[in-house]
């Protein structure tokens, strides 16, 4: 006997697969991650990585299907503004399980099921329908498996937290996310190409860090903290109608309009102009920005090699900023009592970037020092912002960490 199960997400899957083991305890059980309706794409991804930790904590092989989103969007086409549970639902499942279906046939399994089944989102009857639909053509036996009951949806909430799963707020495709957060929907699905504080971006790459952490059997915890979130939405600063590369230090308020002005004090590499309290430092590199500096008024980093040209005349600034109250991670890979600690920013700017080679390369190379106890690697969420969760770790674990 060989099952395979399609996968829609972690939370779903976590609870799902292990009654399955438990009831199927002879069979072959194979997960296949096909989900083309959610979105945006990193969100999608953050579904994937959480249901690879999942898989592999239960020793599961899993698949990628296509994440052929376009051939969705024709399915549905017509649909958008149908409720949850109506036809739109209908459809996506039997888009998604008649695939599933096939790559079942492909594999030589002669069962499916799925962790649609264990959403309390999702019509179970409707999920049935097309799982009997997509499977009996094909040869194939759907299980439609009832695992809610008798407290199955309250243990699937308590594996997903004991493992700190990530719990998406909203069912996965875009028409759901506009009825489900209405004018919000837009902060879901702008992307970046940077992984700024709080971001998706950033959770991402956290969470791809804890599954290399994991697939090298090394312990991992995260730690959440709130913290108020910055980000410069646009700005501009030039000499003489020179543009000049420039850094906004972190928190620096908007400028109302644009900001005509000249130097009034200039002390080495500090300048002080005499409108909008617009200061310049001057710096040989920007990742200079981790110095706790904290003005609440507009700050401009600049190379020093711009500093001829910065006097030369009136210098013209605009800044657009934003605050917001966020969230963001702490990856704790080892022993939190470890003697030594290494901290490396989950977060990407201007001036540096952590990816996941560098955390594989030290992962691998400090491997021993971790497992027995003696390193403790910290991946910090927000890091650019001036490490605004450091104080939170340190009321949680009851240790300081340095900046």
């Amino acid at each position: 006997m060989k099952i395979l199960a399609h996968i829609c997400c972690a939370p779903d899957a976590v609870y799902f697969l292990k009654r399955l083991r438990e009831d199927y305890p002879s069979a072959e059980i194979v997960g296949f991650f096909y989900d083309p309706n959610i979105h945006p794409y990193e969100e999608y991804e953050l579904r994937l990585v959480e249901t690879k930790r999942v898989c592999k904590s239960l020793n599961i092989e899993l698949y990628e299907g296509e994440y052929d989103v376009e051939n969705w969007l024709s399915a549905v086409k017509g649909l958008e503004y149908e409720p949850e549970k109506g036809e739109r639902c209908k459809v996506c499942f039997d888009f998604r399980l008649k695939k599933s279906a096939e790559f079942a046939k492909q594999i030589g399994a002669t069962h499916l099921t799925s962790t649609l089944l264990m959403s309390p989102k999702k019509d179970l009857s409707l999920v049935s329908n097309s799982g009997n639909a997509s499977s009996n053509p094909l040869g194939i036996e759907f299980l439609a498996l009832d695992y809610r009951k008798g407290g199955g949806s309250q243990e699937m909430v308590k594996l997903s937290k004991s493992m700190q799963l990530y719990h998406q707020d909203y069912c996965g495709c875009v028409f759901g996310l506009f009825n489900q957060k209405g004018e919000e929907s837009a902060n879901y699905l702008y992307s970046q190409k940077e992984r700024l504080p709080g971001s998706r971006e950033e959770l991402l790459f956290i969470k791809q860090a804890r599954l290399i952490a994991e697939e090298l059997n090394l312990s991992c915890e995260e730690l959440e903290f709130g913290f108020l979130s910055w980000k410069v939405l646009k700005s501009s600063l030039e000499v003489n109608k020179t543009p000049i590369e420039h850094v906004v230090k972190p928190y620096s308020p908007s400028i109302k309009g644009v900001l005509k002005t000249s130097p009034k004090i200039v002390r080495e590499n500090l300048i002080i102009y005499d409108k909008g309290g617009l200061v310049v430092l001057l710096v040989d590199d920007f990742s200079e920005n981790q110095v706790n500096f904290q003005m609440c008024q507009p700050v401009f980093m600049v190379h020093k090699s711009y500093k001829e040209l910065i006097l030369s005349g009136k210098i013209q600034a605009t800044l657009e900023t934003k605050i917001e109250p966020s969230k963001s991670l702490y990856l704790n890979i080892g022993n939190i009592n470890a003697k030594e600690r290494i901290i490396l920013p989950a977060d990407s700017n201007q001036n540096q970037e952590i990816n996941l080679e560098t955390i594989r390369d030290l992962l691998k190379a400090k491997e021993m020092d971790i497992k027995l106890g003696n390193l403790l690697i910290i991946i910090e969420g927000a890091s650019s912002l001036l490490s605004p969760g450091r104080g939170f770790y340190s009321l949680y674990y009851g240790i300081e960490i340095a900046r």
